[in-house]
C-alpha cells in the first residue's frame, strides 16, 4: 500500500462548521433563527457552518462569533475554537490588510491675511465719537431748550399742556341696564345612567398557551398585533404559560419534544411539523 492510500485513509478532523451545524439541526433552530439571536445575517452564519472565512472580518471576530454560536447551542466553547484552522492553513482567518490610500494630488491655497491696519478701525472709532458727543450735548443741555436742529418759536419746542386727570370713580360700580340677566341654573333633576353604547365590538379576549419542553427548543410566539410573546431557547424540563390576544402565530424547534396546551387542550403538533420544525397558527 503507498504512502498516499495511507494518507487518504486517516480520518479528517472534525471542523468548527461541522459541530455548529450538527448542533443547530438536533435542536432543531433553523438559520435564521440563530441569525437573529446572534444578532448577524443569515450569509454570516452560512460561512461558520460552511469554514468560507473569506466573507468574515478577521481571526478576532470570527472566534468572538464562534463562541456566542456555541454558547446558544450549548457546546463548549474551547472546543468548538479548537477545531479552528491554524493561521497558515487558512489565511482569511488573519486580520485583514489595510490599504494605503493615494497621495492627494494637490493642496489646499494658503490664504496670505494681511496684517490690521489703522484704516480698518477709522470709520468705527469715529461713529463712536459721534455718539459720545451727542450724549454729552444731551447730558450738559439745560432744562427747557429745545433739542439741537429745533427752533424755540416752533410748535415742536412750544410745551403742550399735560392732559386732564380722569375723575376719579367711587368704589360702588352702577347696573348696567343693557348687560343680560344672570342665567339661572335649572332645578336639579335626579342623574341618568347613560345607556351603554351598542354596535361596539368588545376587544378579543385573552387566551391562555401552555408549552412544556422536554429537551432544548428555541419557541417563538405572537400575537395579533405582532407582539413578541416569547422568542429564546427553552431548556429542557421547562414549560412557559403565555396569554396574548389570538391568532397566535407559533413556531417550535425541536417539535418532537414538546408538548402545547391551547385552551386547556393538547395541540397535536405532527400536521403542522417539517424536519422537526412546527409552524401553526391557532385562532
Amino acid at each position: 500500500m503507498s504512502a498516499e492510500a495511507v494518507r487518504d485513509e486517516s480520518p479528517r478532523p472534525v471542523t468548527a462548521g461541522a459541530l455548529l451545524i450538527a448542533a443547530r439541526e438536533a435542536a432543531g433552530l433553523t438559520i435564521e433563527a440563530v441569525a437573529q439571536q446572534l444578532k448577524l445575517a443569515p450569509r454570516q452564519v452560512r460561512a461558520l457552518e460552511q469554514d468560507d472565512y473569506t466573507h468574515l472580518p478577521g481571526r478576532t471576530f470570527v472566534r468572538g462569533f464562534v463562541r456566542n454560536y456555541a454558547r446558544v447551542l450549548h457546546l463548549d466553547p474551547a472546543t468548538v475554537l479548537d477545531a479552528l484552522p491554524a493561521g497558515a492553513a487558512e489565511p482569511a482567518l488573519e486580520a485583514p490588510e489595510l490599504q494605503q490610500t493615494a497621495p492627494t494630488m494637490g493642496e489646499l491655497p494658503i490664504t496670505d491675511h494681511s496684517r490690521p491696519t489703522w484704516t480698518r478701525w477709522a470709520i468705527p472709532l469715529t461713529l463712536a465719537a459721534i455718539v459720545a458727543a451727542a450724549a454729552v450735548y444731551e447730558w450738559l443741555r439745560p432744562t427747557g431748550e429745545p433739542p439741537a436742529g429745533v427752533r424755540k418759536d416752533s410748535p415742536a419746542a412750544v410745551e403742550r399742556p399735560a392732559p386732564p386727570a380722569k375723575p376719579e370713580t367711587s368704589g360702588t360700580s352702577l347696573p348696567n341696564p343693557l348687560a343680560a340677566p344672570p342665567a339661572t341654573s335649572a332645578p336639579s333633576s335626579p342623574t341618568a345612567t347613560p345607556a351603554p353604547a351598542t354596535g361596539a365590538s368588545a376587544p378579543a379576549a385573552e387566551q391562555s398557551l401552555v408549552i412544556t419542553f422536554r429537551d432544548n427548543s428555541w419557541t417563538e410566539v405572537r400575537d395579533r398585533d405582532g407582539q413578541v410573546l416569547l422568542s429564546r431557547m427553552n431548556p429542557g424540563g421547562t414549560a412557559q404559560a403565555l396569554s396574548g390576544t389570538p391568532p397566535l402565530e407559533i413556531v417550535i424547534g425541536n417539535a418532537a419534544d414538546v408538548d402545547v396546551s391551547y385552551k386547556g387542550q393538547p395541540v397535536d403538533l405532527v400536521p403542522y411539523t417539517r424536519q422537526n420544525v412546527a409552524r401553526l397558527t391557532l385562532p
